[in-house]
Order: C-alpha cells, then sequence, then structure tokens
C-alpha cells in the first residue's frame, strides 16, 4: 500500500491532487496572495491547469502553479493602466 506521498509522486500531471483554495491559503504554502492572482490571471491559470472551479469553490494543482509562477512570474503582477506605461 502505497503512503500518501508515494500516491502524490505516482501521479501524472493531470491527475495531480486539487486542493480547495481555502484550506490552500490556510496552509501557509501559497508563496503570493491567491486571490490577486486569480483576480488578474484566472484565464491563464485555468488554461495552464493551475486552478478549476468545481461549484462555488477554486480548487488549486500546487504543482501546476508553481510552474505557473515560474514561466509567468515576471508577468504576474497587476496588469499596468495605459498611463503607467509613459511612466517608465
Amino acid at each position: 500500500m502505497n503512503t500518501p506521498l508515494e500516491q502524490t509522486q505516482l501521479t501524472s500531471d493531470n491527475q495531480a491532487p486539487l486542493t480547495p483554495l481555502a484550506d490552500f491559503r490556510k496552509s501557509g504554502r501559497a508563496p503570493v496572495e491567491m486571490h490577486h492572482l486569480i483576480f488578474h490571471h484566472k484565464k491563464s491559470l485555468v488554461e495552464h491547469g493551475a486552478i478549476c472551479k468545481f461549484g462555488r469553490k477554486w480548487l488549486v494543482s500546487e504543482g501546476h502553479l508553481f510552474r505557473w509562477l515560474r514561466e509567468q512570474g515576471a508577468n504576474a503582477g497587476r496588469p499596468k493602466r495605459p498611463n503607467e506605461f509613459n511612466a517608465d
């Protein structure tokens, strides 16, 4: 019989365990403010499999989320407003 850790390691990417957003935030494993991230980047996060909606709840795939952060992290802040582009 496999331990939960071994089961997690054996699962393929699309079989990764999903954690309710509230539980993920409370666990302290979220490296960023998740509600901010979802508000500004929901479409991209869903496309990458980092989050998915189940009824009224958001579920987080931790591995996909960290992969998304590594790939998109430089652009993951609040999108700049048009007048902010000229400030640089």
